[in-house]
């Protein structure tokens, strides 16, 4: 990793790293980056770093983010449940990300539409942070600043009294799954997008249970979709993944989390077409 500390500043954490590369090559004077809790006077910024993402997206990365204007930024801060961070060097902005707090389902359904688990039925109360829109310049890749973000969601999560927290992958970006399996995520089930019918797939972060299952594991490359979905439907989970040769690691653990969740959420059937939606 790197390096990562964390300090508390006007009662907000901060975390503070060093870049190792810059375009792909290695910094002996490594410089710091900052990530904290972006703001409406951070919209311009974002905005910015959204139009350099998008515009250096690969054909038919297309649905791996979502392209929108500083107008957008400085709307969304409305919502008090959406919290950025943002990843500095000096002062430019160089990553993103979000989580928004669930208090019902009409919110939760907002981030996972028509989830097959409901955290809400019969107007049980509770709180879980969806996370989302994930990005770094390209400029600043092969820094772990994507898992680093996840990291530091996951604390903010927890200091907000979350006790899940979920997110959504496409599953031709085999680029954002290690960062997933590696903060304690589960791929346990896939679907396919409705805003551009891509194949996605629902990651699982339990913050009670993070146990890690013995049973033997089944590597499976990340584009055998039907296998996957086959593995899944028998109850196997995906807790790792390997990007030297793009193997997801699936383990018989399933039923002990579905166990989890149908004494704790209500288990809805899965339809024919998903109709969960990319971050």
């Amino acid at each position: 990793m790197n390096n990562l500390q964390r300090y508390t500043v006007n009662n907000q954490s901060v975390w503070r790293g060093r870049l190792t590369k810059i375009n792909g090559v290695c910094q002996d004077l490594m410089p710091n980056f900052v990530i904290r809790p972006l703001n409406r006077s951070d919209a311009e910024e974002m905005g910015n770093l959204s139009a350099t993402i998008y515009s250096n997206l690969g054909k038919g990365e297309e649905r791996f983010i979502h392209r929108h204007d500083k107008e957008y930024y400085h709307e969304v801060f409305d919502n008090e449940d959406i919290h950025y961070i943002g990843v500095f060097t000096g002062s430019r902005l160089i990553g993103m990300s979000y989580i928004r707090l669930c208090r019902d389902k009409e919110s939760f359904d907002a981030e996972i539409p028509h989830s097959p688990i409901d955290f809400f039925e019969g107007g049980r109360t509770t709180l879980v942070a969806a996370m989302g829109a994930d990005c770094v310049h390209p400029e600043y890749r092969g820094n772990q600043l994507n898992q680093t973000m996840i990291q530091c969601r996951l604390e903010l999560a927890l200091s907000l009294g979350c006790s899940d927290a979920f997110s959504i992958i496409d599953r031709n970006n085999h680029w954002n799954m290690s960062p997933y399996f590696n903060n304690g995520f589960n791929m346990y089930a896939s679907a396919t997008d409705p805003s551009d019918n891509g194949k996605i797939a629902l990651m699982h972060n339990d913050f009670q249970n993070n146990s890690k299952s013995n049973s033997s594991a089944i590597s499976v490359p990340y584009n055998r979709l039907n296998l996957i979905d086959s593995l899944l439907a028998k109850g196997y989970v995906g807790n790792g993944y390997d990007p030297e040769n793009g193997n997801i690691k699936f383990v018989l653990n399933r039923q002990n989390e579905r166990n989890r969740l149908r004494n704790n959420f209500s288990i809805l059937p899965q339809t024919s077409k998903g109709v969960y939606c990319v971050c």
